[in-house]
């Protein structure tokens, strides 16, 4: 089995999911009051509405852990060199850089220029976004994996489940903690990092998605022959839910005994996702071993999220450039009208990077020629 068709599925899926829910969140004129009923705990009145929210939150935690499962399966394709030596590692290194620099550069916007000029900086711009934690991301996924071939002793895989369980474990208790905890003692990027003014998605719990997504790539390479095995998409999908199933007992335990003020029960959700990813990863592997996964549009998306993730940041919020999409539809469309201009979105992406692939096979034809 050769490139893992199933996880470049997953990855085109949150790709998609993304583009459409960000196009919908900055388009629909009712998205707002509409959200706000939802997060309350009651219905917006809509539905369609009230399932495209559910499903609008299962896109960060997929991305995040698909990004771990993809990064780790192919670190230890090969251990037989030193660690500094290891292809994977310069080059997730440099990719991690890579996408932090994206993350902030982003952020940025040539109108505002002459105000960088003076010296002033905008708050948003040192906003710590989903970029700037896969990059962070894939970085502790490294110095875990030098540890461990330093130590040696210790499995990669308990490294990874302990971890990310441990970052998860910490999410309520930052919660408990003032708004402005860091405010004194570190710089507001640092800050954004964990918990600042701008942290859209701060390391704790994001990274504990990556990580899991690690310990996910860490039995797909360790049980690489196994893939085509008609049980293994069933035995991946029961690990998935072990692992929802042992995290309520343990929340439920830490509880009951009061071993702490801080209540664990509340991110019981977060390995329901968990449960969720690991089921949609089986399903794929399913139909990748029984019917197939052809290369295509589709799939192509999947191998280009990054390329994506810049493009639609500039062309809906007109991130450096300073104009796009919400220049002219901000929250001014119908739900209906709103779902036209997302599909077309998607469509828009899929011929880019199904076009993009064409030229660049082209290209190579010419040089082997």
């Amino acid at each position: 089995m050769g490139r893992l068709k199933f996880i470049d599925a997953a990855r085109s899926i949150a790709i998609i999911l993304m583009l459409q829910g960000h196009f919908i969140a900055l388009t629909f004129e009712d998205y707002y009051p509409m959200i706000e009923k939802v997060r309350s705990g009651t219905s917006s009145g809509n539905i369609l509405f009230d399932y495209w929210c559910r499903l609008r939150g299962f896109t960060a935690p997929l991305f995040f852990t698909v990004t771990g499962v993809i990064f780790v399966f192919l670190l230890l394709k090969d251990n037989s060199e030193s660690f500094w030596q290891q292809k994977r590692v310069k080059k997730g290194i440099r990719r991690a850089f890579t996408i932090i620099l994206w993350g902030y550069l982003l952020q940025a916007n040539f109108a505002s220029l002459d105000y960088y000029l003076a010296g002033k900086i905008n708050s948003r711009l040192l906003a710590f976004h989903v970029l700037q934690c896969i990059g962070f991301g894939i970085l502790v996924l490294i110095l875990l994996y030098g540890i461990q071939r330093s130590l040696k002793r210790i499995s990669l895989l308990a490294m990874l489940l302990v971890m990310s369980m441990l970052v998860f474990l910490l999410h309520p208790i930052l919660k408990s903690l003032p708004k402005d905890v860091f405010s004194d003692t570190l710089p507001v990027i640092i800050q954004n990092m964990i918990r600042g003014p701008n942290s859209v998605f701060p390391l704790i719990p994001w990274l504990g998605y990556v990580l899991f997504g690690g310990v996910l790539g860490y039995l797909l390479r360790k049980y690489h022959d196994r893939l085509l095995n008609k049980w293994f998409p069933l035995q991946l999908f029961v690990f998935g839910l072990s692992i929802t199933f042992l995290g309520r007992i343990l929340f439920y335990t830490i509880d009951w005994c009061a071993f702490t003020d801080v209540k664990f029960i509340p991110i019981a959700p977060i390995f329901d996702r968990l449960s969720q990813i690991t089921g949609l990863l089986s399903l794929l592997l399913f139909l990748e071993r029984v019917i197939g996964i052809r290369n295509g549009a589709f799939l192509l998306m999947g191998q280009n999220t990054l390329v994506i993730y810049i493009l639609h940041v500039i062309l809906l919020y007109g991130a450096i450039i300073g104009i796009g999409v919400k220049s002219w539809c901000e929250h001014s469309l119908t739900f209906l009208s709103s779902i036209i201009g997302a599909i077309s979105f998607i469509i828009f992406f899929g011929i880019l990077t199904y076009t993009q692939d064409k030229l660049q096979v082209k290209r190579r034809n010419r040089i082997i020629e």
